[in-house]
């Protein structure tokens, strides 16, 4: 495909995704394209002159590859403009269940609708800086470090009861009526881990990409940004990101065992992995992340999923996929988030393809070690006791061994249905 022919396609798709008006065709045209020609705003009054009315797609990609305008852009020694951005489907979203988000348009009406004073409000946001060696009375978060399967920490920020009611109520009334990305399959009901594989099963080839701390990358602008866009003023913004987000104090010697890139991140204002408001602000903080390699992967002939920071990419073509990492991550960055190349994987059909623990070669099905593994716990608890099976320290051993014999009976009904067998026959 030459120059030419890939600009006006592409050109045409941003074109069709806009409302039809010049200034809204004219700022696409400048946010996409490199090297905005000067006669750019002629193009596009004549291509409102010709349509009034939006045409198809096609129709907009036909005008602009006989247009004598856009074939002079091309010329031999001219400056050519590029596409800058080359995912430009913008799927439907699907609004979550609920109510509107309730009308609150100062401070004051703000703490009145959180059932607190505006002083109470002023200390749960918590914007200025206290040392870490503050007492935990004034402090809003527990931290726990729990260790990951690759050895290193991750920092859970659990909030006190009372801002964790705040954070439940903001979740409730405003977080949940905000609409979610179809690919969007974490954190969201309806949607699960076995939906997020079934989207991928059968495939010849899996790229999988892992977002690098994302929680912690979904920072204070990004936060806002999502209650702006339901219209709220400046004040309550600013009220609301500051309720939902925070930058943790840790002692230096807490601080060192992690990581330098996790400290950076922890120490500025961030969506805390702990609080009940964070999953669904995470996922609408990434919509736009989402949209667009929505459109990438449907521009490949390809599908596209996300659990949490769990990014899948799947096709039956055969072709060399290692340009996509770079595109990828390109546009994670711009979207205000990483990715953590480490986990980056191109897997063959021949090979275990595996999506969050669920393997999808033909079908979805629970992977052999897992259910090895739980079969094995529940043969020694039938046999020797329960007792010294709970290594974790489950508060609710029971509960949490049905827990994961319902996952393994989802994935596979008749391995589920013969763990069922055995956990009735233990001694509670």
């Amino acid at each position: 495909m030459n120059k030419h022919l890939f600009f006006t396609r592409h050109l045409a798709m941003w074109f069709f995704h806009v409302d039809w008006r010049f200034t809204a065709l004219l700022g696409v045209a400048i946010q996409c394209v490199d090297d905005v020609p000067d006669d750019c705003d002629n193009l596009v009054n004549e291509l409102l002159l010709l349509y009034p009315v939006k045409p198809a797609e096609s129709d907009i990609a036909a005008y602009l590859m006989s247009s004598v305008r856009v074939r002079r852009w091309f010329n031999p020694g001219a400056v050519h403009p590029a596409i800058t951005r080359f995912n430009l489907d913008s799927p439907k979203s699907v609004v979550c269940p609920g109510a509107e988000h309730p009308v609150i348009n100062t401070v004051g009406e703000l703490a009145g609708w959180l059932n607190i004073s505006t002083q109470e409000l002023d200390w749960f946001m918590n914007l200025w800086r206290r040392e870490p060696t503050a007492s935990r009375e004034l402090q809003h978060y527990q931290y726990q470090l729990i260790e990951k399967r690759d050895g290193r920490l991750r920092l859970i920020e659990s909030p006190k009861n009372r801002l964790k009611r705040i954070q439940r109520k903001i979740y409730d009334e405003i977080i949940a009526t905000i609409p979610v990305h179809p690919a969007a399959h974490g954190y969201c009901k309806g949607r699960s881990c076995v939906s997020h594989a079934v989207v991928h099963q059968g495939k010849q080839t899996l790229l999988l990409f892992d977002i690098a701390e994302c929680f912690q990358s979904i920072r204070w602008p990004m936060v806002k940004a999502v209650f702006k866009k339901l219209g709220y003023t400046e004040g309550v913004c600013v009220c609301l990101t500051a309720l939902c987000t925070h930058s943790v104090l840790l002692k230096p010697g807490q601080f060192r065992m992690l990581d330098s890139g996790h400290r950076e991140r922890l120490k500025q204002r961030h969506l805390p992995q702990g609080a009940p408001s964070s999953p669904a602000l995470a996922n609408a903080a990434l919509n736009t992340l989402d949209k667009r390699l929505s459109g990438l992967a449907h521009h490949l002939d390809a599908d596209y999923s996300r659990y949490a920071d769990d990014i899948v990419i799947s096709s039956d073509h055969s072709r060399d996929w290692r340009f996509l990492e770079p595109l990828i991550g390109g546009i994670c960055l711009d979207e205000g988030v990483a990715l953590n190349y480490r986990k980056s994987r191109i897997i063959k059909t021949h090979q275990k393809q595996r999506i969050v623990g669920i393997v999808v070669n033909h079908r979805v099905n629970i992977d052999r070690k897992y259910f090895d593994t739980l079969k094995a716990t529940l043969m020694n608890c039938r046999r020797h006791g329960v007792v010294g099976q709970n290594r974790h320290g489950h508060t609710d051993f029971r509960a949490h061994l049905h827990g994961k014999i319902q996952y393994v009976k989802s994935l596979n009904h008749t391995r589920g249905h013969k763990l069922e067998q055995i956990y009735k026959e233990i001694n509670w």
